[in-house]
């Protein structure tokens, strides 16, 4: 077993269990860079079948997204959008890659940008045509060409098999001088609940400093977000280098982090004590949206946000 980020060959165990099926899954820490990574990896071809088939149906329990997941995704879109705005982001072409059922290109389309998306999921990328008109193509990534102002990657990254070939895939893609909004979980936040840490759908748990390392070669880190999620604005570099790897010292910490990452991390410093009333408050939310469509939801947010 070699690491996808350093190539080592050293790791620590640090899980054994796939905490939504209760099977077993192996999830490695590398003691050289501090990379977290699912080992041995599922082949391509399981990958492939596993997303254009069956993840949206394990993860949604549907092939096509229920109100309450239009009025989750649109919530996030709303601020992932003020996000670019923020940085300087208005114009331009944007490819949104896994863009679900198309919120955040709509929202984008709506606000002066030339957006559009690739979706490998055949019933939310139909959804997306259907219910916004938005340009969603049912495709992979791998299967992307053209050139872009502006790319966007929402909870993609951790399902991908090589980190660093899909960067040098994301370079290709983007303009001179082009932006790379990627977001990921935040594989050490002590607000993720060990009941729902590690699981088979994701490959790789990313720190800030293990994601700009994959990137380090083709992009520049320009914006971070660290909080729940991990969120990193990048710049294309007008020149390749070499790979910046995470310090020693980083991995050290990075192990012992990790292995603190349990209930009493969660419940304090994570306030995970918090979690059910915030659950309960979504619950009621959400359920005065069972009767609306995707475009009327969307419409609201977009109204109440304005």
């Amino acid at each position: 077993m070699n690491c996808a980020l350093c190539n080592g060959t050293h790791f620590s165990l640090i899980s054994q269990k796939d905490c939504k099926s209760g099977k077993e899954l192996n999830i490695y820490l590398c003691d050289d860079c501090g990379l977290i990574q699912q080992l041995p990896l599922p082949s391509p071809e399981e990958l492939r079948h596993y997303y254009a088939t069956e993840y949206r149906l394990d993860y949604k329990k549907t092939y096509h997204p229920k109100p309450k997941h239009i009025h989750r995704s649109a919530g996030l879109a709303l601020s992932r959008a003020k996000f670019l705005r923020a940085n300087g982001i208005t114009s331009g072409s944007l490819l949104d890659i896994g863009a679900g059922s198309g919120e955040f290109v709509t929202i984008c389309s709506r606000s002066g940008l030339k957006a559009e998306g690739a979706e490998p999921n055949v019933g939310y990328s139909e959804f997306a045509r259907s219910e916004y008109g938005a340009n969603i193509r049912t495709q992979e990534l791998a299967n992307l060409e053209g050139r872009y102002d502006t790319i966007t990657m929402f909870h993609v990254m951790e399902h991908l098999p090589s980190p660093q070939q899909v960067f040098e895939k994301l370079y290709d893609l983007l303009n001179p001088g082009g932006r790379l909004l990627i977001e990921v979980p935040w594989g050490l936040s002590p607000s993720i609940s060990p009941s729902n840490r590690y699981f088979k759908a994701h490959l790789y748990y990313f720190d800030a400093e293990t994601l700009a390392a994959c990137a380090s070669s083709h992009f520049d880190v320009i914006a971070k977000v660290q909080e729940g999620n991990l969120m990193i604005l990048f710049e294309k570099k007008n020149h390749l280098s070499g790979i910046r790897l995470p310090s020693p010292d980083y991995a050290k910490n990075a192990k012992i982090r990790a292995l603190r990452c349990g209930w009493w991390s969660y419940l304090t410093i994570g306030k995970g004590f918090r979690v059910p009333f915030r659950k309960l408050r979504k619950i009621y939310t959400e359920n005065r949206m069972k009767r609306l469509s995707g475009s009327s939801i969307l419409d609201r947010l977009m109204k109440e946000a304005a």
